[in-house]
């Protein structure tokens, strides 16, 4: 696995100090006055720390100084994932209709002060620490460097990553951890590829739960097919952020307590699972899922409630038939696939209010009509930000949606039509897309023969897209009216 520099924690622990949620969680619990002067210690190390990265190699006393420094910065980061942990789950606990006394009791004065006095001691012995790590700094002419966190002083989601953070964690097999012999190092390990049958510590082979608990700070999460059941236990995993099932096809639920992850961002699940319960909206941090499911309509009141939820992927799901009708509700949803759902036969009218949407695939979905989404008599049409739409693959599909695309007229740049014979024409409001750079049109055979260049019915309609291919037709060159 490659090695994670003292300078990366660093950084990553700055810009959630200097994050806009981070000075909320601070005002909440009343800790502003420690975390400030957490981030102003910190600061001062990470002035030097390039420099006495790059030396370390050559000194054995910086080497040895970095490795002590970042033992106390790996605390650092899990002091403020248990601050950020227990804000959230008090939001989750809040929302819910009922609540039960005991539940109720949790939140009392007297747990909050209990709270706050464990995190003011945990906060007062990280400066204490990396006070005396200061102290220790080799005389070795470290050279500091200026260093602007203004970028990140107003991101709101700093403490809570977008998609792109976890797509280079896909598939990365070679980078995941491996499982460390030492009890007294599982704390430390941060990614896990649990496979069951390449494990060779026996607490592992025998009890998947028993030894996915020992991982306490794990952020990064990935079973095979060697887990087969998940314990109610790994609901006291709160720093996982990241939790792959794709490649697990015998887990068929989730246990009730993965709800309790307010902190998971990405969750991946596989060929297996059979039904995502409602109770996933009590995820309020995810940004992405990926989505396989036997379930024959997904429920409202569940997936529709992740307001956080920026990318969709419901992939290769046989025996679903419709979507949750409370779409609305996915405010930052920025990326929307369905793929391989061979029994989808309609899609929600609710998406027409996902106006934060870039990208929109649609394929391989043999019963589904796209008409399906659209209102008949709708008179006013809701401006959507779609960037690129893909629909392939869709033999029950007479015609395409004009709505989404009017609504688009200002932003669709790519629009990719593949595969769908039974669309037999474009509809007028192609000629307002203004701001669209790339038509492709495959294997739509009627479609094909009226988009040709000059001869096509539908020519005046896409004549002023600079590229275009149709079939075996292809246009490079900028063309206008």
């Amino acid at each position: 696995m490659a090695e994670t520099f003292a300078t990366d924690i660093a950084k990553s622990l700055l810009r959630k100090l200097g994050s806009f949620a981070a000075r909320q969680f601070c005002l909440a619990w009343g800790l502003e006055g420690g975390l400030a002067r957490l981030e102003e210690i910190l600061s001062a190390i990470n002035a030097v720390l390039s420099d006495a990265e790059r030396k370390q190699s050559q000194n054995d006393s910086i080497r040895f100084w970095l490795q002590k420094l970042k033992e106390v910065l790996y605390d650092a980061e899990d002091v403020l994932d248990e601050l950020e942990c227990e804000t959230l789950r008090r939001q989750v606990v809040k929302t819910k209709e009922s609540i039960s006394r005991k539940v109720r009791s949790f939140f009392s004065s007297s747990n909050v002060i209990v709270f706050w006095l464990r995190m003011s001691h945990k906060i007062n012995d990280l400066i204490d620490r990396l006070v005396e790590i200061a102290s220790l700094q080799p005389d070795c002419n470290l050279n500091e460097q200026a260093i602007d966190y203004s970028h990140v002083l107003h991101e709101e989601t700093e403490m809570r990553p977008s998609f792109e953070s976890f797509s280079g964690l896909i598939g990365r097999d070679k980078d995941k951890e491996p499982l460390p012999m030492s009890p007294n190092k599982l704390h430390r390990v941060r990614s896990v590829l649990f496979d069951g049958s390449d494990i060779e510590e026996p607490r592992c082979k025998t009890d998947c739960g028993k030894c996915l608990i020992e991982f306490k700070r794990v952020r990064s999460l990935e079973l095979l097919d060697g887990c087969e059941l998940l314990p109610e236990r790994i609901g006291a995993l709160k720093h996982l952020r990241y939790f792959n099932l794709v490649r697990n096809s015998k887990l068929k639920r989730l246990p009730k307590s993965v709800f309790k992850l307010q902190n998971l961002q990405a969750l991946l699940l596989g060929y297996g699972f059979e039904e995502l319960p409602e109770d996933v909206r009590y995820m309020i941090s995810l940004r992405f899922l990926f989505l396989i499911t036997k379930q024959k309509r997904l429920p409202e009141g569940g997936i529709g409630c992740l307001k956080c939820l920026q990318v969709l992927f419901i992939s290769m799901c046989d025996d679903l038939e419709y979507l949750c009708e409370d779409m609305q509700g996915l405010k930052s949803l920025r990326k929307l696939g369905i793929v391989g759902c061979k029994s989808l036969i309609s899609l929600p009218r609710s998406m027409k209010y996902l106006t934060a949407l870039e990208f929109l695939g649609i394929v391989d979905c043999e019963k589904l009509d796209l008409a399906t989404m659209e209102e008949e008599h709708e008179k006013e049409i809701k401006p959507l930000r779609l960037q690129t739409v893909i629909f392939a693959e869709l033999p029950a599909t007479l015609a395409l949606p004009k709505q989404i695309l009017q609504g688009s007229a200002d932003t669709l740049q790519t629009f990719m039509i593949g595969d769908c014979p039974n669309i037999r024409e474009l509809p007028e409001c192609i000629s307002n897309l203004k701001q669209l750079q790339n038509l492709e049109i495959k294997s739509c055979p009627t479609l094909s023969q009226r988009c040709q260049r000059e001869t096509g019915e539908d020519w005046p309609k896409i004549a002023h897209i600079p590229k275009i291919d149709v079939d075996d037709y292809d246009n490079d060159e900028e063309t206008s009216n």
